[in-house]
């Protein structure tokens, strides 16, 4: 239960230990009586939990859009926002309160057949290359995340018969983190963008969708303008759409050139 009062207002919670492998705390957050209730959650990997790899899952149906995520909880603090509520349960004498149920947990992520593989350098049978480097994988697991790479290897094309295809425009670093998604399901905390692009061009869905929903979420004020005109130029609509639900109509109003943009790629589309 979060009791707030109905001005501009920020209150948080005591710091909780989840299973000793990492702490939260939460924060709430209103502007004023017609402004959403914004909840924040800040996660560290504990002390306790050493050199363990501790992922964190959090989920709750109560605000307007129901959350649910899991992310690898790092050394460092880490702030991100799970959800808004615009109707309060209660107000009264200018204090709202609204009832959450905020379900947090957290556990050891084990070595598993794909960190195996993702280690693996004596079996890869496939390059994706860049004007830096290229990173070994297998075609099999490439098939599997990608219909264009999928139809790609069932033929006789000239990458096939290489088994490399040179990736135009991207580095290095951004191959190394294709790769650590397809194989650990991890994303990196820089470098989202460019990884958008090769999961939108080689139709690499549950990627493209991981990517826009970490950007939409953890983007400043000051990002929206710059992740509007990436994804316009690029002809992302899903970005321009996750930015606009994620953030109040309130904070977005005034920004006629962003909504402009929004409206003319729906249409072109």
């Amino acid at each position: 239960m979060v009791s707030i009062l109905e001005e501009e207002n920020e209150v948080q919670s005591e710091e909780l230990t989840v299973n000793e492998l990492a702490t939260v705390r939460l924060n709430f957050y209103t502007k004023d009586s017609n402004s959403a209730l914004v909840t924040y959650i800040t996660t560290q990997k504990h002390e306790k939990a050493k050199d363990d790899k501790v992922k964190v899952k959090v989920s709750c149906h109560e605000f307007d859009n129901p959350f649910y995520s899991e992310w690898i909880c790092g050394e460092k603090k880490e702030r991100r926002e799970i959800g808004q509520k615009y109707r309060c349960d209660i107000s009264l004498n200018h204090v709202r309160t609204c009832l959450l149920n905020i379900t947090i947990s957290a556990h050891k992520v084990q070595d598993c057949l794909l960190v195996k593989l993702y280690n693996d350098v004596e079996f890869t049978d496939f390059n994706l290359g860049s004007n830096n480097g290229s990173v070994a994988v297998h075609r099999a697991h490439l098939a599997a995340h990608s219909d264009v790479f999928k139809a790609m290897l069932s033929r006789e094309w000239k990458e096939t018969t290489e088994g490399k295809v040179q990736i135009k425009g991207v580095t290095l670093q951004t191959l190394q983190h294709l790769k650590q998604y397809m194989y650990l399901g991890t994303l990196p905390e820089k470098g989202l963008q460019p990884l958008l692009l090769i999961a939108s061009y080689y139709l690499i869905e549950d990627l493209k969708a991981e990517c826009i929903s970490t950007l939409a979420q953890t983007a400043e004020h000051g990002d929206w303008y710059s992740l509007f005109e990436f994804a316009t130029e690029n002809n992302i609509p899903e970005l321009l759409c996750a930015i606009t639900l994620v953030n109040p109509d309130s904070v977005l109003e005034g920004n006629t050139q962003m909504i402009k943009k929004l409206s003319e790629l729906k249409l072109n589309n």
